[in-house]
């Protein structure tokens, strides 16, 4: 692991997620690019242009805080203060820097403002290819021990998922869960045990243990699961659903990022 993006827009949340960034940066010999972006509509005016102006100062003094904590944490790290987008500027520095990650804050959504505006989190985990942990408000951890993965144990593409779960969880010394739900359909024993061949083989050296849960809803039963299984850590993989199929269907994968009160790691089907 050698590039981690961190967007950050300077809340307490952001600062708790740096903590976690940090420290996984140092877990990692990984270097941040901590990240802000600023942006107002598009209009030709004076206002606009100075307020663009408060903005960038704004946005340069928090960085500030944000490059004194990293100096302190003696990691490599760079920052950017960007106008534009920050789901596209996320989306443009993970490409061209190679990273193998994003970390950031979140603080969820519910109700009408889930439906109509979501967050940047579940934006950002949706257009990137590579993991992307949110740090929760309210989320309370020392170290990551524990992993919930939800899993469907009838997928063949998850190759790509458990490979990076995998690696995440030997940098932690993590023991994995392996979690399926049962929602109105029964799964017979066998296709239950080739699942179970199948993703050990990818958590070779790593302890795991596999569930099949039952539940009326994929993402509430398994935030009750882990809670109740004490993990420190709920992951799952995102669906590569095509622009008209991401309009009508909000993924498990989304949904959780909205709730989870754990820190919470996306991770992506394979492509083919």
């Amino acid at each position: 692991m050698k590039t981690i993006i961190f967007p950050t827009d300077y809340s307490a949340n952001a600062d708790k997620a740096l903590n976690f960034a940090i420290d996984f940066a140092k877990k990692t010999g990984a270097k941040i690019i901590a990240l802000n972006a600023y942006d107002l509509p598009y209009a030709e005016t004076v206002m606009t242009h100075s307020l663009l102006e408060i903005m960038k100062e704004n946005s340069e003094a928090g960085m500030k805080k944000v490059e004194e904590k990293l100096q302190a944490a003696g990691i490599p790290f760079e920052t950017r203060c960007l106008v534009g987008n920050p789901i596209r500027l996320v989306k443009k520095a993970v490409e061209e820097e190679g990273a193998d990650m994003v970390i950031l804050g979140t603080k969820g959504a519910s109700g009408i403002e889930e439906i109509l505006i979501g967050s940047n989190a579940a934006s950002i985990l949706q257009s990137v290819t590579v993991p992307v942990i949110t740090i929760p408000a309210g989320s309370h951890f020392s170290n990551i021990r524990k992993i919930v993965f939800g899993a469907d144990f009838k997928s063949k593409r998850n190759g790509t998922a458990l490979t990076q779960l995998a690696e995440i969880a030997s940098i932690f010394n993590a023991e994995v869960v392996i979690a399926h739900v049962i929602v109105n359909y029964g799964i017979d024993n066998q296709t239950v045990i080739e699942a179970k061949q199948r993703i050990s083989e990818y958590l070779k050296g790593i302890p795991h243990r596999f569930e099949v849960l039952s539940g009326e809803n994929v993402e509430d039963t398994l935030l009750q699961f882990a809670a109740e299984d004490r993990a420190d850590m709920i992951a799952l993989m995102s669906r590569n659903y095509s622009f008209f199929e991401s309009i009508f269907h909000k993924s498990v994968t989304t949904k959780v990022a909205y709730h989870s009160k754990l820190p919470y790691l996306a991770l992506h089907e394979d492509v083919n």
